[in-house]
């Protein structure tokens, strides 16, 4: 298995470089004129934006030592999408299925779930994961679209500088300044999936130095189609979010942000279901989740003349949500503190800490409940990083945080970079990291009563908390080479080998009860079973035919190894991640200027088939999406989009365990108008 992996990756990665250099060599004479006003950015620009997740100070893409990709505010404008996770589809190495209307399944570098936990996404520096179970609800994430500067994504883990659950990647959503939003935009548009949304957004001037924006924006959804494709699946919402950002510059050395959000979903579709001691004993519901998000946060920055730099920033988040079977509040409290010392020779030292406070309480039933029903955990982390210039063309970066949790007490995750540049087309880098993924409420509280899956007539299991869960280890291998083919083409490559240790499993425990209704209940535990090892490779290249024609092509390949007891009663898949993870995905964009008013855009997707359980299986599918964009004014853009083209539905990914019925993703159409005032 492992040498027909690799026997295809290098295939694959041997005919993309083979195809670029000879289309490189076939244009090397040609002039690229600078970059205009609604055109794809050159790759001298690509690579020279800043990418601030990884060293927590601005640092451009090239001289980054990890694998990191930017989406800018031209990739988003130009994909023809309305939410986070079809924006993701692009970057190589992550995996993106959508489950239904509103629950995505995002990882990177695989063990892709309804909840991934290796996964550390934020909003200008402010985490969005949820730590109920250390993933994030990506249904309950639509901010405006048009107010993204850009998306950094770094594949692989960071924890020396952004802690827990940083584990296979970070996701840093930067929004534009207040500065750069002056003026108003009013935009939306409907189709056959999005049954509506819009916004509206308007940024006026306080004085010469501060600026205040505001928006608005609304989303109306319809419902995905079941498997037998002849009805839906009552899996349709809405969302609401209101939005404000004020950026004042308070001197030459002080910057300040603040900027809160409020968010309402009321998202419809079959989730867990509904246990009662009466027949039927178990029943689904469409009832989903309603909810409300807001935040607060402020960011303070000072900078001194020599370049040094203080970072404060401030937040408080929130969340009440109501389910069928289950109420839930929580608070969350966030001081995060990053100083940069003066440089001592060639050594550039970097320091922080954070601390968290997050307060919940749960109001329980027969189906879902959490013991004790209200909870407050306290985590703190110190960081210190020194980035050493050991040459001019080689770069040593050494790092480490360390960090007690309320579940586990302490725990180290250090980090070693090195960077080598020998000219202006290559770079090398090389990183040996550990990185931890932090227990949850659920894992070390959770109280879930209802069928197993799959079972008729129904056997009901309970599954118990684990307040003994450790946290989950990472031990990382990657390697990285960028190549400037041409003045118009480069390629981007990392290979990894990941060891995980102490990985979660569920197993049944051999505790049975008897119950007068639902007869013989079995017990599940989660608890540390496993050891994980995977490998792979992810490359990208980015091509600018000419002036008004760019090509983005991206390949990634990963496999699994599982080491676990096989005598164990385990409750799911014991081999989940060979199984639920697709071995290849094939990502290729081409972003086209028919006319200097018109834009044709086609986006296509090969992702490899999973096995998400025992008794599913996700085919492989090939995806095409195709966009046309009309500018017949400068401040007005009329937009049609067509999503899904080959086929009229396909499943993308199933959990049957959390959502009992499985959807399939149609073939959709929208439509979009965006003017500027």
């Amino acid at each position: 298995m492992s040498l027909i992996f690799f026997r295809r990756s290098t295939t694959v990665l041997l005919l993309l470089q083979t195809l670029t250099a000879a289309v490189a060599g076939e244009n090397s004479n040609h002039d690229i004129e600078s970059t205009q006003e609604l055109l794809p950015l050159s790759w001298e620009e690509l690579t020279e934006l800043d990418v601030s997740s990884l060293a927590r100070q601005n640092q451009s893409v090239k001289n980054s030592p990890a694998a990191a990709f930017v989406i800018t505010s031209e990739d988003i404008r130009r994909a023809g999408v309305t939410s986070l996770p079809e924006l993701l589809r692009m970057v190589p190495g992550m995996n993106v299925a959508k489950i239904n209307a509103w629950n995505w399944a995002v990882s990177a570098r695989g063990f892709n779930d309804l909840y991934a936990n290796k996964l550390q996404v934020m909003i200008d520096g402010r985490s969005i994961y949820d730590p109920l179970v250390s993933g994030v609800y990506w249904g309950q994430q639509n901010p405006a679209l048009p107010d993204i500067e850009r998306i950094e994504v770094l594949r692989g883990p960071s924890g020396s500088l952004w802690g827990a659950n940083a584990v296979n990647g970070t996701i840093n959503i930067v929004t534009r300044s207040a500065k750069d939003t002056q003026g108003g935009l009013l935009y939306g548009g409907g189709g056959s999936e999005e049954r509506g949304f819009g916004g509206v957004r308007y940024g006026g001037k306080l004085s010469d130095s501060t600026f205040l924006r505001g928006t608005l924006n609304t989303l109306h959804r319809d419902a995905s189609i079941d498997m037998t494709g002849n009805q839906d699946t009552q899996d349709n919402g809405n969302t609401q979010t209101g939005n404000f950002r004020l950026d004042s510059q308070l001197s030459d050395h002080d910057t300040l942000m603040v900027e809160g959000n409020v968010s309402r979903y009321r998202l419809h579709g079959h989730f867990i279901g509904i246990s009662s001691p009466t027949p039927p004993l178990w029943q689904q519901n469409d009832f989903g989740r309603d909810g409300v998000t807001g935040s607060l946060q402020t960011n303070w920055k000072h900078h001194t003349d020599s370049g040094h730099h203080t970072d404060l920033n401030l937040s408080f988040t929130q969340t009440n949500w109501q389910l069928a079977m289950n109420d839930m509040s929580r608070s969350h409290y966030v001081l995060d503190f990053q100083h940069s010392l003066p440089d001592y020779g060639s050594q550039h030292l970097l320091w922080g800490l954070n601390y968290q406070v997050i307060t919940d309480n749960f109001d329980n039933s027969l189906t879902l409940g959490f013991v004790p029903n209200e909870f407050t955990q306290h985590n703190i982390g110190v960081f210190l990083q020194d980035q050493i210039d050991l040459t001019d063309d080689l770069t040593l970066t050494l790092g480490n945080r360390v960090e007690h949790f309320t579940y586990t007490g302490w725990e180290t995750e250090p980090n070693a970079r090195l960077m080598w540049t020998p000219n202006k087309q290559h770079n090398f880098w090389a990183s040996v990291s550990r990185a931890v993924v932090l227990p949850n409420r659920a894992q070390h509280s959770i109280r879930l009563f209802k069928p197993i899956p799959g079972t008729n007539p129904y056997q009901f299991f309970e599954a118990a908390a684990n307040p003994d869960m450790k946290t989950e280890n990472l031990l990382a291998y990657e390697l990285g080479w960028r190549w400037q083919v041409a003045h118009n083409l480069d390629i981007d490559t990392a290979l990894f080998y990941n060891i995980y240790d102490r990985m979660q499993g569920t197993i049944f425990n051999g505790n049975l009860r008897s119950d007068t209704n639902f007869g013989q209940i079995r017990e599940a535990t989660v608890g540390n079973y496993r050891q994980v090892k995977s490998y792979g490779l992810e490359t990208a290249v980015n091509y600018r035919v000419n002036h008004d024609w760019r090509l983005q092509a991206s390949y990634s390949a990963n496999q699994f190894e599982v080491n676990y007891d096989v005598n164990s009663p385990w409750f799911r898949d014991e081999l989940n991640e060979p199984h639920s993870n697709p071995q290849h995905t094939l990502s290729l964009r081409s972003l086209f200027n028919l006319t200097p008013d018109i834009e044709l855009d086609t986006w296509g997707r090969f992702v490899d088939s999973i096995i998400v359980d025992r008794s599913t299986t996700v085919p492989a599918y090939f995806a095409m999406d195709v966009r046309l964009g009309w500018h017949p004014h400068k401040d007005l853009e009329l937009s049609f989009s067509a999503q899904n083209l080959l086929d009229k539905q396909h499943p993308e990914f199933s959990d049957l365990l959390y959502i009992p019925v499985a959807s399939q993703i149609q073939r959709g159409y929208l439509a979009q108008i965006s003017w500027h005032f």
